[in-house]
């Protein structure tokens, strides 16, 4: 999220035209579930609507610098985006293991930066920066406890249309579309009324996600969580940022007023140190 929110308001998005959009989204739509090979989201819907958003801006013509982390998993090293196509570039930044596929740039496959620099104040500062604000957004606890997959409504829709996407597939191997048209339509409307979707949807939809998938997000988190937290330990940062999300997950989208408030309230615990050190800069 840091990427996606970083670029859109060094294109010129406010933050009031920035909070505007979390509050109107649909993110139900910014789902392209799959059955998974390398993620259950295939992100594509995800960068073209980043892409509409950033008005198709490359790095060069952002009026604030802006640089994006990822990690190159063919090259095995970790890449700082800073030319290029921006929507590109964030694409890569998103990639969650085990959530989205990764992103596809050239011969090169991209994921998540986090896994190996969560918190990039060492970019921003060789980029120029004075003063590096960084967002302490890690969980408190001990370091053996990574953040549970909590529900919420975007994960009851991301589950929903992750049954409906492997029941289409089922169709598909039981159907196939060698079988006469008028055939296969029957079978296929005697499938959809005997278990598509409201049964089968009642019954899978009421257990958590497939394992794998709870698995790979609850490990990345505990392995990202961890780094975050050594890294900032021994971070070169003048001002650090400490909300508290107590019960709140990072799929609570519909929460946003609840996040920005609890934003703010961080950040107002440290404006008066920070316009301190403005001032001497002035």
């Amino acid at each position: 999220m840091g990427s996606v929110i970083g670029a859109l308001y060094a294109a010129g998005k406010s933050p009031e035209v920035l909070e505007e959009l979390v509050k109107t989204t649909d993110w139900q739509k910014m789902m392209d579930v799959k059955v998974p090979k390398t993620g259950f989201l295939q992100g594509k819907i995800v960068e073209e609507h980043l892409r509409k958003l950033l008005w198709n801006k490359p790095f060069h013509r952002l009026k604030i610098p802006f640089q994006v982390v990822a990690y190159n998993l063919t090259k095995k090293k970790e890449v700082i985006f800073s030319a290029g196509d921006v929507a590109e570039a964030v694409r890569a930044s998103i990639s969650i293991p085990g959530v989205f596929s990764p992103a596809h740039i050239k011969r090169d496959e991209y994921i998540d930066g986090a896994v190996v620099n969560p918190t990039p104040y060492d970019v921003v500062r060789k980029m120029g920066a004075e003063v590096v604000i960084a967002v302490d957004l890690f969980p408190k606890k001990s370091s053996m406890q990574g953040p549970l997959l909590q529900k919420s409504s975007l994960i009851q829709d991301f589950e929903e249309k992750f049954v409906e996407e492997e029941l289409r597939e089922v169709k598909k191997l039981i159907f196939p579309e060698a079988w006469p048209a008028f055939l296969r339509k029957i079978f296929i409307r005697l499938f959809d009324k005997l278990l598509f979707p409201a049964r089968v949807l009642r019954v899978m939809t009421g257990k958590e996600l497939p394992p794998i998938g709870k698995v790979m997000l609850n490990t990345t988190n505990i392995l990202i969580n961890n780094l975050a937290r050594e890294r900032l330990k021994h971070a070169e940062i003048e001002i650090k940022i400490t909300p508290e999300f107590e019960g709140l997950s990072w799929a609570d989208f519909d929460k946003a007023d609840t996040f920005i408030a609890l934003g703010e309230k961080a950040m107002t615990k440290e404006l008066p140190k920070l316009k301190k050190m403005m001032g001497k800069r002035l």
